[in-house]
């Protein structure tokens, strides 16, 4: 009888599955980059001999964090900012909050400076955007350009609006623009190696939640392209496809308009050749050769796509709920502000990751606070997987230590239900896993914090729908929902820490999973207490 991983090395999509999580201490020993030398790559990247502008001072407010969940929606029908005229301030916001630099670390033990609104691992961020005007907004002509974080600017790469054989290839619609997602391998890779494909995709998963959770505040709609054709996307934006390749695709539109129509079928062919190249020049660094990294290579390559594909069927990625005795159920109800009283540029600025060495403060935290930071994580994202909606394609289970009045033990997050609720599992032994985490994050004493939050992906069901695609598309979606679980907490007060150093087959026992359930992130939730980093935020 074959069991569910009998084909486990079948494919490079799987094997790569493999290598990044059951052998991934055989690929640490294969070695590492060294960092802060002159192999380093800039932090941002940066054109050279192209028009570039400046954008305004972004707003200091730009309203509710919780706008893009359809369930807060429902609830304040009367309330959702509807956005009028698409213009550089609200364009100047939609960039600086959803990847822009947050607050710089000074002083003498200062080794990452930089910080953005996402978390990075050893804040390397080999993400970049691209955002393309369908039509001008203000003095912004049409056209495609690159945000540049550390001057707050863009440079226009390719002027004109959104091309049919863009549209085409990527399957998006008719509006506003786009936002693309790129990332810049060699940023994290000349340190992380081939291990750095599996940071990359967390990333750009967690920039996209956040685009998502922005847009909606300022007033935008915004749909998720996984499925794109990558010749297409990478030749229009001028990207060479192996050192750095689209990742995600967004559509733009008011929220208050009508969703529009696809300007054509998804099956019409297109072609590269339809765009004129471009060439755009930017400043190269790091003398590492990309050979380093060749199968995170050989990965990307082989998860070319030539256009969008067939609509997935959700329920194939998660597991069945399991009904729970009623006094193990934990609604994820309480005192909620209205809307407006969750700002999202309060949030991000609050959002952290506990500090160098994170020691959570050990009195436990009101549940009502933890509440709140998981209430929406698992509310549906409007993607290309389906026609409408869906939740993203994943599980999560929350591992409770230190909240008040709840007893500590391992729940699964159930959003079948209005409102969500966690359900606890059968009695299991989770001192270890604790235990785990301590020894291989030795950063983060895990034991002290408020709750661990893991993120469990299917990857054969992602191998079957995506084929090699799915390895990033799955850590995109668990990006997603980490975001939005770093954001609320930050917005209660708390800290998460995003951790990829535990042992996850001792978590996949703790859970109850077999082989092809992969516990694809962990988040520990804490309360963060005052320490001697320096970390003003940057004002305008």
């Amino acid at each position: 009888m074959r069991s569910a991983t009998d084909g486990l090395q079948s494919s490079v999509g799987l094997r790569f599955w493999w290598r990044t999580f059951e052998g991934v201490q055989d690929l640490f020993a294969e070695g590492h980059g060294e960092e802060g030398g002159p192999d380093d790559p800039l932090p941002v990247k940066t054109y050279r001999g192209l028009p570039r502008q400046v954008l305004p001072e972004p707003a200091r407010r730009i309203g509710d964090a919780r706008w893009s969940f359809a369930a807060f929606g429902e609830a304040h029908p009367q309330g959702a900012p509807a956005l009028g005229v698409l213009d550089q301030r609200t364009l100047s916001a939609l960039l600086y909050w959803t990847y822009g630099i947050g607050r710089i670390e000074l002083g003498p033990h200062a080794v990452w400076p930089y910080h953005r609104m996402v978390a990075s691992a050893r804040c390397f961020h080999p993400v970049e955007l691209y955002l393309w005007l369908a039509r001008p907004a203000g003095d912004l002509p049409a056209g495609c350009y690159h945000y540049n974080p550390a001057h707050h600017s863009v440079t226009l790469l390719r002027g004109g609006g959104v091309p049919d054989a863009v549209r085409i290839g990527a399957g998006v619609r008719a509006g506003t623009g786009l936002l693309v997602a790129s990332v810049w391998f060699r940023k994290t890779a000349f340190r992380y190696r081939d291990y750095a494909y599996r940071l990359c995709a967390q990333e750009a998963g967690m920039t996209v939640g956040n685009a998502l959770l922005t847009g909606a505040a300022l007033g935008l709609r915004g749909r998720v392209h996984y499925r794109f054709d990558d010749a297409v996307v990478n030749r229009a934006l001028g990207l060479d496809g192996v050192e750095e390749t689209a990742f995600a695709v967004l559509d733009l539109a008011p929220a208050g308009e009508a969703g529009p129509a696809p300007v054509s079928s998804p099956q019409q062919p297109c072609s590269p050749c339809d765009l004129p190249e471009i060439h755009p020049v930017h400043v190269q660094s790091g003398r590492t050769p990309d050979g380093a990294w060749s199968g995170l290579t050989a990965l990307d390559l082989a998860a070319r796509l030539a256009g969008p594909g067939t609509p997935v069927a959700p329920d194939d990625f998660h597991l069945p709920v399991e009904a729970s005795a009623p006094d193990g159920v934990l609604g994820l109800v309480g005192p909620e502000p209205g809307a407006g009283g969750v700002d999202l540029a309060a949030a991000l600025r609050a959002r952290d990751s506990g500090g160098r060495m994170f020691l959570p403060d050990a009195r436990p935290v009101a549940f009502e606070r933890l509440a709140s930071a998981l209430r929406y994580a698992l509310e549906p994202v409007p993607s290309d997987h389906t026609a409408v909606s869906c939740r993203p394609l994943l599980d999560a289970y929350v591992l409770v230590l230190g909240t008040e009045r709840v007893s500590p033990g391992l729940y699964r997050l159930d959003a079948t239900t209005t409102p969500p609720a966690l359900l606890r599992l059968p009695a299991r032994d989770w001192r270890a896993v604790v235990g785990m985490l301590c020894e291989r994050t030795p950063a983060v004493n895990a034991a002290k914090a408020d709750a661990l939050v893991f993120l469990t992906a299917d990857r054969m069901a992602g191998e079957r729908w995506f084929g090699a695609r799915g390895y990033r598309v799955l850590h995109q979606e668990a990006g997603i929902v980490a975001q939005r679980v770093s954001v609320l907490a930050a917005a209660a007060g708390l800290s998460a820490r995003i951790t990829n150093g535990y042992h996850d087959g001792m978590v996949r026992d703790l859970i109850g999973l077999d082989a092809a359930q992969v516990p694809v992130f962990t988040l520990i939730v804490g309360r963060r207490r005052p320490t001697a980093q320096y970390e003003p935020q940057l004002t305008w």
